[in-house]
């Protein structure tokens, strides 16, 4: 229940804890863009030198003005360093003469190995500074993509209300229906009862839709083996309860018979209508949206949404990530839109990772060229892909993966 003090605790504890993992992922993020802001400082100072190496004269004169070299951007430093080169090749070249002392004729090869030297550095900072405010870009749009994760995952004052407002009418709901109805009662009275109950409250507690996963967590539950096959025969029961109808049922959604990832495609379970008033009865709760109906709003087809399902699972199981739900959908500075499939975050350094989830299926190429550009823009060239089979092509990507 949600005014159940331990639940608003670990509510609140829960709250905490993110907020400090996003906490130290703002930071990274601005370490990272602290030393790309120092490496391109150097890098203009290192311009800022050329010109007082050249022209010294022209150095001071600007520093008594008022307005220092320092303070020129790197293309005006650029343009006077150009300008004033060239100026002295044209100087040596008038001073090439055939009757040149070979002193002179040593003195200009020495102003030529300079100015070439000269410009050799020049490039060198400006492929320098390229390069730096490329990865400074980087980093602002992963900062930007993260600080958006954070204000969409971060509960509100309205959020934290809701849940409530949902438990008071749904309190209101069964103290104006407390008489159970006579399928009620009947299911109540028979010897399965107590295994098929604690299958429909765990389906209604989480939200979970897929058979395998289900079974697992109802054999955990009542301590069982996975392979126990009164398991399974719990949630056949469920389905055909009696000549009215399930309390849960089966979503007829896949057009092929064989899933890619290899066996058939997991049954996908969601509670009737008469399922979740059993729900109600049972707990005095509103059972949780169903976990394939809320994510098929934003995935392409019941394939890929049972895929990342199983994604997130996955990660579930190796542990030491905090899976967060709703992904959201990303504004990227050129103004087009990034919507990860899955977003997860580290429970040790609090980096947020975004996951592509990839099934063996054709696709346009230039829609793969937009996505996966969109996709190295948000996540830095940290791209992380999990695929139904390891046969998945990739050359799509390949060129833009950085290593």
């Amino acid at each position: 229940m949600a005014g159940d003090p331990l639940t608003a605790h670990q509510s609140e504890q829960a709250n905490r804890i993110s907020d400090e993992i996003v906490r130290q992922s703002l930071e990274h993020q601005q370490v990272l863009q602290a030393n790309a802001e120092r490496k391109w400082k150097a890098a203009h100072q290192a311009l800022v030198q050329i010109v007082q190496s050249l022209d010294p004269d022209y150095y001071d004169a600007c520093q008594k003005s008022g307005r220092s070299i320092e303070e020129f951007e790197d293309e005006a430093l650029h343009h006077w360093i150009e300008i004033r080169v060239k100026g002295l090749q044209s100087q040596m070249a008038q001073m090439m003469r055939p009757d040149n002392s070979p002193t002179l004729q040593n003195s200009l090869d020495e102003a030529l190995r300079k100015i070439q030297a000269a410009q050799q550095d020049e490039e060198r900072l400006r492929e320098s500074i390229r390069r730096l405010q490329e990865e400074n870009q980087q980093l602002n749009a992963h900062l930007r993509a993260i600080q958006q994760v954070r204000r969409i995952t971060t509960p509100s004052i309205t959020e934290e209300v809701k849940p409530k407002e949902d438990t008071q009418r749904a309190a209101a709901t069964i103290e104006t229906t407390n008489n159970e109805p006579d399928w009620m009662k009947e299911w109540h009275n028979g010897r399965t009862f107590q295994k098929e109950s604690a299958a429909l409250i765990l389906m209604g507690e989480t939200g979970k839709a897929l058979r395998p996963s289900l079974i697992d967590l109802l054999a955990k539950k009542l301590n069982l083996s996975p392979t126990n096959s009164s398991l399974s025969e719990t949630f056949n029961r469920l389905l055909n309860l009696d000549t009215a109808g399930g309390l849960i049922e089966v979503l007829d959604v896949f057009t092929q018979p064989g899933a890619t990832t290899g066996g058939n495609h997991p049954d996908i379970f969601c509670l009737t209508e008469r399922g979740k008033a059993a729900y109600q009865f049972l707990t005095g709760k509103q059972p949780a949206e169903n976990e394939y109906e809320r994510l098929l709003r934003k995935h392409k087809s019941p394939e890929h949404t049972v895929l990342n399902i199983q994604a997130a699972e996955a990660l579930a199981e190796i542990g030491g990530y905090r899976i967060i739900d709703e992904a959201p959908d990303i504004q990227l500075p050129d103004g087009s839109m990034f919507v990860p499939d899955r977003v997860v975050q580290d429970q040790k350094n609090g980096e947020t990772t975004f996951i592509e989830v990839e099934r063996d299926a054709s696709k346009d190429r230039n829609t793969l060229i937009r996505k996966w550009k969109n996709v190295m823009t948000a996540t830095n060239g940290n791209i992380y892909v999990v695929c139904d089979k390891s046969a998945v092509n990739v050359r799509s990507r390949q060129k833009l993966t950085r290593h």
